[in-house]
């Protein structure tokens, strides 16, 4: 499944949860990591740092741990 559907599917379940945008952003930021997807805070190859913006943007600022 791709990141794209995944997205999607995790949108539809909390809506049909009942759950408002706010909610849902928050929860999806929140769940654990699952299977390729780094540990948060963990920079990338490149020494960039993932998050999601309140508005559900991925957003990457460098990392503050230099890199090996």
């Amino acid at each position: 499944m791709s990141q794209h559907s995944n997205y999607h599917t995790l949108i539809n379940r909390g809506r049909k949860a009942g759950l408002n945008t706010r909610e849902i952003y928050s929860a999806m930021t929140a769940h654990p990591p699952e299977g390729r997807d780094r540990v948060p805070g963990q920079p990338d190859g490149n020494g960039y740092v993932a998050s999601v913006s309140s508005e559900g943007q991925a957003v990457y600022r460098p990392s503050d741990v230099p890199r090996a």
